[in-house]
């Protein structure tokens, strides 16, 4: 955050603030009707953020897909509600494509790795590649750009 403020950027809150009341069931957050909820809650409030700063840039940090551009069968990322209530085609970059969440296999990530060694090695281990020109599986991912990385153990 120092490193924005140092360039000049204004750094702005979007996330909902959720204040449990004493003896609530916190088990609510952790439905999809919850996140669903408040997926589209960020992207109102993102709107605001554009409406209180007009003509700015805008960049928005989102981890774990949550800008992505397509519903992920049931769950509806920010990233498909914000389009929808600013009108603005958002330029996505998904950071997670190779990144190893221990959900099994990932033979898929390999290949992918293995084919873009020569691009990985030149760039220290990490590429950002436009979808429309990465490989055929990943033309239909629902960002724009990935970043693909040889470092993707989660610590």
């Amino acid at each position: 955050m120092t490193s924005a403020l140092d360039l000049g950027w204004t750094l702005w809150a979007y996330d909902v603030v959720i204040e449990p009341k004493p003896g609530q069931d916190t088990a609510e957050f952790r439905t999809m009707e919850f996140t669903n909820w408040r997926e589209r809650e960020q992207a109102q409030n993102l709107c605001r953020v554009l409406a209180a700063a007009p003509g700015e840039p805008l960049l928005v940090w989102a981890g774990n897909g949550h800008a992505m551009k397509k519903r992920a069968e049931d769950w509806i990322p920010m990233g498909c509600h914000f389009p929808a209530l600013s009108g603005i085609d958002p330029f996505v970059v998904d950071q997670t494509v190779t990144v190893d969440f221990g959900h099994g296999s990932r033979d898929w990530a390999r290949e992918l790795l293995d084919g873009l060694s020569d691009t990985l090695a030149a760039h220290d281990g990490t590429a950002g590649i436009l979808c429309e020109q990465a490989p055929e599986w990943l033309a239909d991912w629902p960002a724009d750009a990935v970043i693909v990385s040889t470092d993707n153990t989660l610590s």
